[in-house]
């Protein structure tokens, strides 16, 4: 019997190798952390491809990025805080603790009270 994929196990590790999520990291642009943590995370989870990882980590980006995205589209103004998207995957919160930092723009001079009350009561 094989073990079950653990999302939470595997975000907590992600989480751990910003060289693989976070653009302002200096190890980011290093290509061989990247590839070790890769090598980390694919004897740790026992995935058996780079291609099969990569996948997996674009699925959970993706499926992440979906929430946010259904987050910042339900806070239109004049929508009352009961109207805000609260997303339903339950390993949203884990993830957002440390991937809110890939969606925070520093260019971004946003004044709209509906951001204002996203970054409140998500970050």
């Amino acid at each position: 019997m094989t073990k079950q994929f653990n999302i939470f196990d595997f975000l907590e590790e992600y989480e751990k190798l910003p060289c693989l999520w976070d653009k302002d990291s200096d190890d980011f642009k290093l290509r061989t952390k990247r590839d070790n943590a890769e090598e980390y995370l694919l004897k740790t989870f026992k995935i058996t491809t780079v291609k099969e990882l990569r996948q997996k980590i674009r699925s959970i980006r993706c499926t992440y990025n979906q929430e946010v995205s259904k987050i910042k589209s339900s806070m239109t103004t004049g929508s009352g805080l009961n109207n805000i998207y609260k997303p339903k995957l339950v390993w949203f919160d884990l993830a957002n603790s440390f991937l809110k930092k890939t969606h925070q723009n520093k260019n971004e001079t946003d004044t709209n009270l509906a951001s204002i009350l996203y970054y409140c009561l998500f970050f």
